[in-house]
């Protein structure tokens, strides 16, 4: 290279970008998300600490920095969270809201990117190798007009990490949140000033091995036994030792954490294998209230089901005491089955196992498990078909209903008692007109 090349290039380092960026993949993460759109709906709340509570308000789903700073973290329990921060203002999270914040996200993003995956409500992965001209010359531009462009036009902000592989690029961008972005790059070809690159070697020893996607406290238990402190040291670890301790997704981990990807984008996934929604309430114990709550959780899982022309095998119910212990039920099924008439008596069942006299609960939740096309459901030969025709006919009655007005539009028996409760205080409930439930 010449010497008048090779200056150019030291004015303008991002100008080496093929030689030190293997940028391949990003990540797209919402900070403090269900907290964050509250604040947007209400700009009274910007700056102030906030509990971002699921339904029922017994459950912290998202805090606001603010609220982060105190020890505040996601699912804590209401009552130990306001211990750490009696100053923070509980509320119920606008699901709704959050549902139409995220798709304006998302549109933003497929204007910049045609591959894109969606992992949750607020978090996505881009193939920039899609993005019209290749991957960005200048990758922290790129990213920094994105962030720009979400915050001029929804109002939340995001953070972004951008690395060779889909695992890295996830913890990139939970690296410098909030607002952050963060480049991860596996050679550097000069020495670089910009407070966005970081050498991958450098990245892995500063972060511990419980940041990698996966490695939770159980498996942290292993790691530490053998002296794998920082991902890092899981990432060189001898390969024998990472199969038989987590199996051949370990080796794909290593991979992916050395800059080798292993799993790529996917902006076609194929249906869901199971569906399932809990709510968590203040200390119960009056049983068909909290039977009235599993059945809506019921008709909301079928509803979702059956739309994506799905059936389930198995149905599992769990709960959580007052002391937050866990208890579940799982049971298969004897075919395929799509109506909540069909599912009732195996819920039923479950919810028997599950609960014991006088004790007092705050979790209740259900799961289809083991979703197949109902294309290939198979009848038992002992079932009555006209039952079975009559309990299609009236979920797709059901299903019309409820498509057209609303979930709650017809409710099982057992749950019109949450049903009323949450008739009296709807008024109060964060809806598309900014209203916003405080639990004070």
């Amino acid at each position: 290279m010449d010497s008048s090349k090779q200056q150019q290039r030291q004015n303008n380092p991002l100008d080496t970008r093929y030689e030190i960026l293997n940028t391949r993949y990003a990540h797209i993460d919402c900070d403090s998300f269900f907290a964050s759109v509250l604040a947007r709906k209400d700009p009274q709340l910007k700056g102030k600490p906030i509990l971002a509570l699921g339904m029922g308000g017994g459950f912290v789903i998202a805090a606001s920095y603010e609220a982060k700073a105190k020890g505040v973290r996601t699912g804590m329990r209401l009552i130990e969270a306001r211990k750490l921060c009696p100053e923070a203002k509980p509320i119920i999270s606008d699901f709704l809201e959050s549902c139409r914040v995220s798709e304006t996200i998302e549109q933003i993003l497929e204007s910049r990117c045609a591959r894109i995956e969606k992992m949750s409500v607020d978090e996505w992965y881009l193939d920039l190798n899609s993005c019209q001209g290749g991957i960005p010359k200048n990758p922290e531009i790129w990213a920094g007009e994105i962030q720009e462009d979400i915050r001029k036009q929804i109002g939340v902000t995001v953070s972004i990490g951008i690395a060779p592989t889909k695992l890295l690029a996830k913890m990139a961008g939970e690296y410098r949140k909030p607002s952050g972005i963060t480049i991860i790059i596996q050679k550097p070809y000069l020495i670089l000033n910009t407070k966005y690159l970081i050498l991958l070697e450098c990245f892995l020893n500063d972060r511990t091995s419980v940041s990698i996607p996966g490695i939770g406290p159980r498996r942290q238990l292993h790691s530490d036994s053998y002296g794998w402190k920082t991902a890092w040291d899981i990432a060189n670890a001898p390969k024998d030792i990472i199969k038989k301790l987590f199996g051949r997704p370990g080796l794909d981990m290593q991979k992916e954490l050395l800059g080798i990807p292993v799993s790529d984008v996917n902006d076609n996934p194929p249906p869901p294998k199971s569906i399932s929604r809990c709510r968590s309430f203040g200390k119960e114990k009056d049983r068909d209230k909290i039977f009235g709550c599993l059945l809506q959780h019921l008709s909301y899982c079928v509803l979702k089901m059956r739309l994506q022309g799905l059936g389930c095998r198995e149905v599992f119910v769990w709960a959580r005491d007052e002391q937050y212990k866990y208890s579940g039920c799982p049971h298969r099924l004897p075919q395929i089955m799509d109506t909540e008439e069909q599912i009732l008596p195996y819920i039923k069942f479950c919810f028997g196992k599950i609960l014991s006299e006088g004790a007092s609960y705050t979790q209740i939740g259900t799961a289809l498990n083991n979703l197949k096309p109902m294309g290939n459901a198979q009848y038992s030969l002992f079932e009555s078909a006209k039952k079975t025709a009559r309990a299609d006919m009236m979920q797709r009655s059901l299903d019309a209903i409820r498509n057209k007005y609303g979930r709650d539009a017809i409710v099982l028996g057992p749950g019109l008692k949450v049903e009323a409760k949450k008739q009296k205080r709807r008024g109060s409930i964060p809806d598309a007109y900014g209203r916003i439930l405080d639990m004070r």
